[in-house]
């Protein structure tokens, strides 16, 4: 297996942080080995990622039809491409690519993990795959590998590989102004807890008697909770601090003219979310999950709270909000961080050294 033959597999193109790396790994791959994107499901494609799709000249292949002829096709693709490596992303790949590639042949099937948690019935059955069928699964988060070896993963299988991020950007210096924006960009869904978000703001205005000429929340994404959102803001009268912002086409430009990057996640992986402010300079402040701490140095480039906290959350938003200068600081630590550990060519090198390691036999 010299020149190994590979895909990397995915349930869907929606807008999420799995997507957006799972389509940077195919592009690396792609520029040493014949690689292709398998998509699961054909109809749940974003267009921006269609349009990186076509940019990039990928390989890509997605699956149409009922489940079992997919599942029928996607043996048949694997087998008559000699696939012998196959990259799984997320529980439903890890679970069909499992299969379908102990079906076709596959020399190696490599599951993909991309959070710290994961639900019961994910547990047992990603455990199971994990355990007797994949020959490793990647993640991308040390928490996450930490957590789920506690829980009965073969350690032995397990490697983590990092998300990185794409785009160098120059460092930012915004001007003092007036109000100061805090941000939100991630999907509208459980866990990234917009209501603790929430009720942060509430208590940033309450206790530190901030209006609205001194700040204003943006909550930019889209989901399952766009109404409860809506309804949360209403219940804590918030109507005139906080704008949300459904899948808007100009995100970037939103998050450039921003200040703060907010995110009080419940759980995370590596936060693609985070990387993307480190890369517009943005000072951060987070709950501590995941590899959250890995992102954020605690006073570097932001601050780290306990899940559910809002009041202390409250408080290191409200320190950046008087402090220009420690914004500006703060964001020029994080954007010198992210190139120097999370850029492409760590990325890159590596999933080329995991790979050589498969040729190899080592």
């Amino acid at each position: 297996m010299l020149n190994p033959r590979i895909v990397v597999f995915i349930p869907t193109l929606a807008s999420g942080g799995a997507e957006k790396q799972a389509l940077i790994l195919t592009n690396i791959l792609q520029t040493k080995y014949t690689t292709f994107l398998v998509i699961w499901d054909e109809k749940r494609i974003e267009s921006k990622f269609k349009q990186y799709i076509y940019q990039n000249n990928i390989q890509f292949y997605p699956l149409r039809g009922f489940i079992f002829f997919r599942f029928f096709k996607l043996v048949l693709f694997l087998s008559e491409n000699k696939i012998n490596i196959v990259f799984n992303y997320l529980a439903t790949s890890n679970f069909l690519g499992a299969i379908a590639g102990k079906f076709a042949g596959v020399s190696y099937i490599v599951g993909g993990i991309r959070n710290a948690e994961i639900s019961r019935i994910k547990l047992i059955i990603q455990k199971y795959i994990h355990n007797y069928i994949l020959n490793y699964t990647v993640f991308n988060n040390y928490q996450g590998c930490k957590n789920l070896v506690e829980k009965g993963f073969t350690s032995s299988k397990c490697i983590v590989i990092p998300n990185c991020f794409e785009h160098e950007k120059e460092h930012a210096l915004r001007p003092l102004k007036s109000p100061v924006i805090i941000v939100t960009l991630a999907r509208f869904v459980p866990q990234k807890d917009y209501f603790t978000a929430l009720r942060t703001i509430q208590h940033l205005i309450i206790k530190y008697g901030f209006s609205l000429s001194d700040v204003t929340y943006r909550i930019i994404g889209y989901g399952t909770l766009e109404e409860q959102i809506s309804n949360w803001i209403k219940e804590l009268e918030l109507q005139d601090y906080v704008e949300v912002l459904i899948n808007p086409y100009n995100a970037m430009d939103l998050l450039k003219e921003s200040d703060i990057f907010f995110m009080p996640s419940l759980f995370e992986g590596t936060s693609n979310s985070i990387l993307e402010a480190m890369s517009f300079s943005l000072p951060v402040v987070a709950t501590n999950v995941g590899d959250n701490s890995c992102l954020v140095e605690e006073g570097k480039n932001g601050f780290l709270s306990l899940i559910k906290d809002y009041k202390d959350l409250a408080s290191n938003l409200s320190k950046l909000i008087l402090d220009h200068e420690l914004r500006i600081s703060m964001g020029s630590n994080g954007h010198q961080k992210l190139y120097r550990d999370f850029s492409t060519k760590t990325f890159r090198e590596s999933y080329l050294n995991f790979i050589d390691s498969l040729i190899s036999g080592k």
